[in-house]
C-alpha cells in the first residue's frame, strides 16, 4: 500500500472498535481488514440456537449486470443515486493544504450553493488550504466553507487527483478551523474496485474475489446505514478500521473484473444488509458472534474451515514471566510479579474451562503478588498482540542437567534444556521465576467472524462458486441485488 498505514489509523480509529484487534498486512500484498467499525445492533439470543437450514438458492435477480451496465451513459458516482450508490471516503483529517488536480481538468463548485467557483484545465493545480473556517485556493480567499472539485467526466469515470493519489468520483473540500478536511465521494462499484485489492490478493481465483466483493459491499453498505462515523462528514474511513483504500492506486484488473460481476449485489438478512466482517485466516473454524462482541446474530455461526493451506494456520509467541508482567503494567494491569497462569472462562460466558466451542479461547486468568485479574481473550490478544483468539498457553522453565564428563582430559560442562511444555487448557500452573518462558500456541489471523479469505480461497480452488462460499460462511443470509 501506498500510505502510511499507521497514519491512516491515526486519522481514523474509533473507540467503538472493541480492543482494536489489531491491523492485519497480510504477505502477497494482501492487507485483510479487521473490518468491524461498529458493534451491530442485534435481537436477544434465543433460548436455543436456531436450526440451520439449507441457504437460500440465489434467485436470477443475483446475475450479472453486465448488458445493462453497458448501457448506461451517466457518470459512474451519479448512478443510482437513489439506492445507496453513492458513498463518502474520509481520505484527509486534520490536512493543512491540498494539492488537487485533473489530468482531464476540473471545476470547483460551491459546497452549499452548487455554484462554480472556478475552471481548472487539465493538470492545473488548486493548491487549498483553510483560514478562520473559509477555504483559500491558489493564495485567493474565497469565502466558503466547502468546495467540491469535479472532474471533466466521461460516461464511465472521471479521474481526480489529492496530494499525489488519484481517485475516481469527486473530492469535497471542507475547511474547519485553519484545517481540511477531504472527502472522496464516488459509486460504491467504484469504491470497492480500490478497495478489493486490498482486501485480497488479486491474482486468487475469481471466485474468492466475488465473494469477496460481495462482502466488501455489504459491509460498506451497512456500516453507511449505522452512520458510524456520524458527525465525521463521511461514511467510512479508508484505512483498515473501515475497509483499506487508496483510490485507483490498489485497483487491479482482475479484481475490478470481480466487482464487475457482482454489481450491485449484497447481503441481506429479514430484507436488510447484514453485518459481513470478515478475516484472514480461521484458523479451522470461525466464530458465533455473541463469542466474540457479546452480540448474538443469527447470521454469523461458527462453521468449519479448511485454514489447512493458510500461512497462519499455526503460530507460535514466547514471552518470558518478566515480560509478561511489564505488557500488563504498559496495558495498567500491574500485578506485581507473575506467579500463576491458567485459560478460565470470563463472568457471564457459557465456556467453562476458558475455552470456547470453536476452539478459541474465552479468558486468561493472570495470578500475581500484586493481585489477580481475568482478562477476556480479546484483550489478551490486544496486549500481547497475538494474531487471533486461537490460543492455548504453556509454559517452558529451564532445567539443569548435571555435569558430564566426556573422558579424563575433557573438561565437565553443564547444558540448559527446556523441560516438557505443559498443556494449559483449565489448568493452574505455577510460574517460578521471572525466565520462565509463557507461549501462546495459536491457529489462524484475525477475529475469526464471517468469510475466512484463506478458507474462500481453499473452497473457490476446489470448485466452489462465490455464492455458495458467502452461504457456507454467513449463514441464512440472501443474496440480493440492490440496484
Amino acid at each position: 500500500m501506498k500510505k502510511s498505514l499507521h497514519k491512516k489509523i491515526a486519522q481514523c480509529m474509533l473507540a467503538a472498535f472493541i480492543g482494536s484487534l489489531g491491523t492485519m498486512v497480510l504477505t502477497c500484498g494482501m492487507s485483510a481488514t479487521e473490518a468491524s467499525v461498529i458493534t451491530p445492533d442485534t435481537g436477544t439470543k434465543p433460548a436455543a440456537v436456531p436450526k440451520k437450514t439449507d441457504p437460500p438458492k440465489p434467485t436470477s435477480s443475483s446475475s450479472t449486470h453486465k448488458d445493462e451496465k453497458k448501457e448506461e451513459t451517466a457518470p459512474a458516482w451519479k448512478r443510482n443515486a437513489g439506492v445507496d450508490n453513492v458513498i463518502r471516503i474520509g481520505v484527509g483529517t486534520g490536512v493543512v493544504k491540498g494539492v488537487i488536480s485533473s489530468v482531464n481538468g476540473m471545476n470547483a463548485l460551491g459546497g452549499d450553493d452548487g455554484k462554480k467557483y472556478g475552471d481548472y484545465k487539465s493538470n492545473i493545480v488548486a493548491s487549498v488550504s483553510a483560514e478562520g473556517n473559509k477555504l483559500v485556493v491558489n493564495g485567493k480567499k474565497t469565502g466558503v466553507t466547502s468546495l467540491v472539485f469535479a472532474p471533466v467526466e466521461t460516461a464511465s469515470s472521471g479521474k481526480i487527483k489529492y496530494n499525489g493519489h488519484e481517485y475516481r468520483g469527486q473530492l469535497v473540500v471542507s475547511a474547519e478551523g485553519d484545517k481540511l478536511l477531504i472527502v472522496n465521494r464516488l459509486s460504491l462499484e467504484d469504491y470497492i474496485k480500490g478497495v478489493l485489492p486490498s482486501e485480497m490478493t488479486p491474482s486468487w481465483n475469481s471466485e474468492a474475489l466475488k465473494a469477496q466483493a460481495v462482502a466488501a459491499r455489504t459491509f460498506a453498505l451497512y456500516t453507511k446505514n449505522q452512520k458510524a462515523h456520524l458527525g465525521s462528514g463521511y461514511d467510512l474511513c479508508d484505512s483498515t478500521h473501515c475497509q483499506a483504500y487508496d483510490g485507483l492506486a490498489n485497483e487491479a484488473d482482475l479484481a475490478s473484473a470481480a466487482v464487475d460481476a457482482t454489481y450491485g449485489q449484497i447481503m441481506t438478512y429479514q430484507g436488510k444488509a447484514i453485518y459481513a466482517p470478515y478475516h484472514s485466516s480461521s484458523g479451522g473454524s470461525t466464530e458465533n458472534s455473541e463469542d466474540v462482541w457479546g452480540n448474538y446474530l443469527p447470521y454469523l455461526r461458527s462453521v468449519q474451515d479448511d485454514d489447512s493451506k493458510s500461512p497462519y494456520h499455526n503460530w507460535s509467541v514466547r514471552f518470558t514471566a518478566a515480560q509478561v508482567q511489564k505488557l500488563l503494567s504498559a496495558a495498567g494491569k500491574n500485578i506485581g510479579q507473575l506467579k500463576g497462569i491458567s485459560m478460565t472462562a470470563v463472568k457471564g460466558s457459557s465456556s467453562v474451562n476458558g475455552v470456547l466451542a470453536s476452539g478459541r479461547a474465552n479468558g486468561v486468568k493472570f495470578v500475581g503478588t500484586g493481585q489477580t485479574i481475568v482478562l477476556n481473550s480479546q484483550d489478551v490478544r490486544r496486549i500481547f498482540g497475538l494474531k487471533s483468539t486461537y490460543f492455548n498457553i504453556r509454559t517452558e522453565r529451564p532445567a539443569t542437567i548435571p555435569p558430564i564428563k566426556k573422558n579424563v582430559k575433557g573438561v565437565a560442562s553443564t547444558q540448559t534444556i527446556d523441560a516438557a511444555p505443559a498443556a494449559m487448557h483449565g489448568t493452574n500452573l505455577k510460574v517460578e521465576g521471572a525466565n520462565v518462558a509463557i507461549i501462546f500456541d495459536g491457529h489462524g489471523f484475525g477475529h475469526g467472524l464471517g468469510m475466512a479469505q484463506y478458507g474462500a480461497k481453499a473452497m473457490a480452488d476446489a470448485g466452489k462458486k462465490f455464492d455458495e462460499i458467502l452461504h457456507h460462511y454467513y449463514t441464512d443470509v440472501e443474496i440480493t441485488k440492490l440496484y
